[in-house]
């Protein structure tokens, strides 16, 4: 599987077309924004110039990647049915997908990767010397012949029926996960399911940081790479720490002044007014309570008291 740029694109597929044993094949996947629309799937084979077949059908309401893995299948059925083909070059923009197409195992579109497995082991074992590459660019470039299967699968539109089913595992799973999003995010919208000690951030447009599960959403793909410091910032954000304020309000015989004589040891007073730690000015962004915690490790953790709570 190869990932390159468009200069060693340009020559790679100069050299494939003066090859009379290479066969290309060119494959996309479109999915429409507009849920009122089905997923399409496309392939075009070539052998020199020359333009052999192409076929752009429905996919139903699948994922990108199902479309595209869709397409690849069909490419590679196309391809090996190629007299004198001794070499097949797949053209993708999803590495992904074509992993998929020749991995066996239990996944979303596994049928399409068992029949993709079963037609190139019959074409392999035809003749030692078959060969097939997948290659990797990105769809924006509308490179050569990759430009005409997205040109081509993005003008096929069909509307989806009134049995609105999905048509993949993967479509469900996401489907599943979009809908908890919206109800996460739903949720979040009221002050009394923060709680009353919730500690808001922005974003860096000034919207409030919204839930999401997306690179594992905004608090975990921040502190994440600790499982120390994530517990100490999780505190912070819930207002449930091991300070002051928190052993007053529960009655917990633990001191509630500051180490910096302080009377009482609350949550701002720990971020931006302690004289014993770096401070920062009142935390609006993420990276605020990340710079804190880079030069106060030991906020908001606990003592390691082996008589109880500390």
């Amino acid at each position: 599987m190869e990932r390159r740029g468009r200069p060693y694109l340009d020559k790679l597929i100069a050299n494939a077309r003066a090859n009379p044993l290479t066969v290309l094949a060119a494959t996309d996947g479109s999915v429409p924004q507009s849920n009122q629309y089905q997923a399409a799937s496309a392939a075009i084979i070539y052998k020199g110039h020359r333009k052999l077949e192409r076929t752009r059908y429905v996919s139903g309401r699948v994922t990108a990647p199902d479309a595209e893995l869709n397409a690849i299948s069909c490419a590679v059925h196309l391809a090996v049915k190629q007299a004198n083909c001794q070499h097949i070059m797949v053209f993708t923009d999803s590495m992904g997908s074509a992993r998929r197409a020749v991995d066996p195992s239990i996944h979303s579109g596994q049928a399409f990767s068992l029949s993709v497995c079963r037609a190139l082991q019959e074409w392999f074992e035809a003749d030692d010397l078959r060969c097939i590459t997948f290659i990797y660019f990105p769809s924006a470039l509308w490179w050569d012949i990759h430009g005409e299967a997205h040109k081509y699968v993005t003008e096929l539109k069909v509307r989806v029926g009134h049995r609105k089913t999905d048509n993949s595992i993967d479509a469900l799973h996401s489907r599943a996960a979009h809908s908890v999003l919206d109800l996460w995010s739903s949720t979040f919208q009221d002050p009394t399911y923060w709680g009353s000690k919730f500690l808001e951030f922005q974003q860096p447009d000034g919207r409030l940081i919204q839930p999401s599960y997306l690179n594992g959403g905004p608090w975990l793909s921040t502190f994440g790479h600790s499982i120390t410091e994530f517990a100490h910032v999780c505190r912070c954000i819930t207002g449930h720490m091991p300070i002051g304020a928190y052993y007053h309000c529960f009655k917990i015989n633990e001191p509630h002044g500051c180490t910096c004589r302080a009377a009482l040891q609350f949550r701002q007073h720990v971020l931006f007014c302690c004289r014993d730690r770096y401070s920062v000015h009142y935390p609006h962004f993420l990276r605020d309570i990340a710079s804190f915690m880079k030069y106060n490790p030991m906020a908001f953790g606990f003592n390691r008291d082996p008589s109880g709570v500390g």
